[in-house]
């Protein structure tokens, strides 16, 4: 029998909230995915942990010694990392950073002054790349923070959440299916059902990249299989494309701004609503609370404000 951390954060999270929908918006998952981690743990173990009431789920007096056992470890582990991060604090020179590329031109120049007025001893090292490449960096300890497009917390890590990153189609600003997008409460842009783009070319990111995943998501949550896929690493050149009235692009909410089209062009959030990712800053666990961490964090989250 091994539990992992992901399972002892979903357990926790149940038993503080008593309720499977708030617990799951509280990780940011789904319900079935919190319902299904739940039941495969209680099968692991070979006894129930929850049972429903009227009003609530209450732990069964199992499930209360596991609910136990499983703070303490996740309170041990947090203690850990901090204490490891804070071993190896006092003699830092060199803060490094990960985020993408299409990113790192946007958010980085200010980010760096603004951090050396605050630690002129302390570098700043940035690096550009994608998300596996970012998480992996980070969990081999070669990366302090990084910034990224996130569907699940990773339990290995302190995930601090900035916004929802809505996937955006782009289309023509004539292009009769502008006609058909719906306003929704709360949505910064018009809503757009995937399947009004029947029959026209869609241009996805390579399948290594981020929003690549977004993208097939898309079509999977829709049962949707577009006419024709034309693979471009770059989301701008594919947005540019897009204004010429070539085909449908995709890009992330976030980045916007670091896109440089010259004709008209709108933008349509699509894709399913209750499975949307998050913007998120991640770092080893516990070391989201040391200071140069804690004040790079707090400069990142003035400069995701640019974004919005």
């Amino acid at each position: 029998m091994n539990l992992n951390f992901k399972q002892l954060h979903y357990l926790c999270a149940l038993a503080d909230t008593g309720n499977y929908h708030t617990a799951a918006q509280k990780l940011f998952i789904t319900q079935p995915t919190l319902s299904i981690a739940i039941k495969n743990l209680e099968t692991s173990l070979g006894t129930v942990l929850f049972v429903r009431t009227a009003r609530e789920v209450v732990p069964t007096e199992a499930g209360k010694i596991v609910i136990a056992y499983a703070r303490r470890i996740l309170e041990l582990d947090q203690e850990m990392y901090q204490k490891l991060g804070q071993l190896c604090q006092p003699s830092k020179q060199e803060l490094r950073i990960g985020t993408y590329l299409i990113l790192y031109a946007l958010l980085m120049p200010t980010l760096i002054a603004e951090f050396h007025q605050l630690y002129p001893e302390i570098n700043l090292a940035t690096l550009h790349c994608h998300y596996a490449a970012l998480e992996k960096a980070l969990l081999k300890n070669n990366l302090d923070l990084i910034l990224c497009v996130q569907d699940e917390p990773n339990p290995l890590l302190d995930n601090i959440h900035l916004k929802k990153e809505h996937l955006l189609a782009a289309l023509p600003a004539d292009h009769p299916a502008c006609q058909k997008a719906r306003l929704l409460p709360d949505l910064p842009f018009p809503y757009l059902d995937i399947r009004e783009l029947n029959g026209e070319c869609f241009y996805f990111q390579y399948p290594h990249q981020q929003i690549r995943w977004q993208e097939d998501k898309l079509l999977e949550s829709k049962g949707f299989q577009p006419r024709k896929i034309k693979e471009i690493d770059s989301i701008d050149l594919s947005v540019r494309l897009a204004s010429e009235g070539l085909g449908v692009a995709f890009t992330m909410e976030s980045y916007l701004k670091a896109l440089h089209v010259q004709k008209p062009i709108r933008y349509f959030i699509t894709g399913d609503l209750k499975t949307c990712p998050w913007l998120t800053i991640c770092v080893p666990r516990g070391h989201s609370r040391l200071p140069v961490i804690r004040d790079c964090i707090r400069l990142l989250k003035k400069e995701i404000q640019t974004l919005c």
